[in-house]
């Protein structure tokens, strides 16, 4: 039943005097409203520290396993640095929602950490100064890290949620593109030095498949090998088919695992080093040569070495080697330590010339020129010292820069290799020292974020 008018009246002025009764509430402005705790930034927050030196470590381990640093035999941080820019892109995805005065003291100390580690590393494994290199690539690490995190935030301003996986694919696309961190790779690998112009003449004969192929010059399908190439950038040289008195018009020669040679091509050869020639010869007594040829083909190599009769004249004798021998070992080479990759080099027998601490080399005076002798052909081949390239950066061995530096000694000059000098690790590395030096950093940086997570605590 509803109530009369009267009540009704009195009981919304009721109401009305209750509500004004009340104390009122302060307003407060937003200078008096308390602000959310919060974790200072900078180089002083634990987490930024953490994070820092967990990418530091993350890029370390990595380099030591998918990257196969030790398996690569090199003293240097190539492998650290291929992986570099996909770590950054993951980083600069991660710390995105953070503020730009996180973010840049995060890049600087996780970039410092890493660099310093890996260069640890290499000191403890005995590179000779690595610190340069590692400056470098703290300066492009430095520069893709700013890139990535520019993307990153315009992807994400613009698109919202869904900017910031658009923009690591972008970003992870665009590492796959041929060419894509050629900037990041001319600052930290250096440029490739130019041949020089006063190359010295090298003349060459060879029953070896390395100046056309094995197709030969007329197949289009042929190329040089690595090999060759790259005697090209140390010399001028000049293959002869013929060895006469008309050919044998220069100072050097290199003979790599030639064909039978005829009698007056002996002589020729023979009269031409007494008389001052200089010789470095490759002749192996089992030639390991993968071939896509039919056995019996004459543009297969000799399988042995067929010049029995000219190193029986000079008191040598080339033989199988009756033990094994390690795949791969360090040449000596005057002012360098440079790395040779053979398979299965023979050994030499002569009373008459310098030995060398290994058996595989002779250096012989002949009347008034020099002959050196290497009982092996083989470590010409390509998939021996470059499966993955010649650049400096991706080749595995030193063979063919060896092959120059035995034929500079020969010559009795001294110069700069064109396809520069590579840090090889040494087989007596101290490796377990070297992983304790790099460690270093890394834990000194996680006892720091304990130590002022603790002290804010308290």
């Amino acid at each position: 039943m509803r109530r009369p008018a009267k009540q009704r009246r009195k009981s919304r002025r009721n109401r009305w005097r209750s509500w004004a009764s009340r104390p009122a509430t302060p307003i407060r402005t937003a200078a008096q409203t308390p602000a959310a705790p919060s974790e200072p930034g900078g180089l002083l927050s634990p987490r930024l520290i953490a994070a820092a030196a967990a990418y530091a470590a993350a890029e370390l381990l990595l380099g030591l396993t998918i990257g196969g640093f030790f398996a690569l035999g090199r003293a240097e941080a190539l492998v650290f640095l291929a992986l570099r820019p996909w770590l950054l892109v993951a980083a600069a995805a991660l710390v995105a929602q953070r503020d730009l005065r996180s973010r840049v003291p995060f890049y600087a100390l996780a970039l410092s950490l890493a660099a310093t580690a890996e260069t640890l590393l290499l000191v403890g494994l005995g590179a000779g100064n690595p610190w340069p290199e590692a400056a470098k690539a703290l300066i492009g690490g430095a520069m893709l890290a700013l890139a990535a995190d520019l993307i990153v935030q315009i992807a994400r301003r613009w698109l919202g949620n869904i900017g910031r996986p658009l923009a690591v694919a972008v970003l992870a696309g665009l590492l796959l593109l041929p060419g894509a961190l050629q900037p990041y790779e001319a600052l930290v690998l250096g440029a490739e030095r130019p041949s020089a112009a006063d190359r010295p003449e090298l003349m060459l004969m060879t029953a070896l498949p390395i100046i056309w192929g094995e197709g030969g010059a007329f197949d289009p399908d042929s190329r040089p090998a690595e090999s060759y190439r790259m005697l090209e950038r140390e010399f001028r040289v000049r293959p002869l088919d013929i060895l006469s008195k008309e050919t044998l018009t220069g100072r050097l020669l290199l003979l790599a695992q030639p064909r039978a040679l005829a009698p007056e091509e002996l002589v020729a050869l023979d009269t031409w080093v007494r008389r001052g020639g200089r010789v470095l010869i490759l002749t192996d007594p089992a030639l390991d040569w993968p071939s896509a040829l039919p056995l019996g083909d004459i543009r297969r190599p000799p399988p042995v070495g067929l010049l029995g009769p000219l190193l029986a004249h000079w008191g040598v004798r080339l033989e199988p080697r009756d033990r094994d021998v390690p795949a791969i070992t360090h040449a000596a080479v005057p002012g360098r330590e440079m790395r040779l990759v053979m398979t299965a080099p023979g050994q030499l027998v002569a009373p008459d010339c310098r030995p060398f601490p290994d058996g595989f080399l002779r250096e012989c005076d002949i009347g008034k020129g020099k002959a050196m002798l290497i009982a092996d052909a083989d470590l010409l081949r390509d998939d021996l010292w470059a499966p993955f390239g010649a650049e400096r950066h991706l080749r595995m061995a030193d063979n063919p820069l060896v092959v120059a530096a035995w034929l500079d000694r020969l010559a009795g000059v001294e110069r700069e290799r064109r396809g520069g000098d590579v840090e090889w690790l040494r087989d007596d590395a101290d490796r377990p020292t070297a992983l304790m030096l790099a460690a270093i950093p890394l834990l000194l940086a996680a006892a720091a974020a304990a130590t002022l997570l603790r002290l804010r605590r308290a």
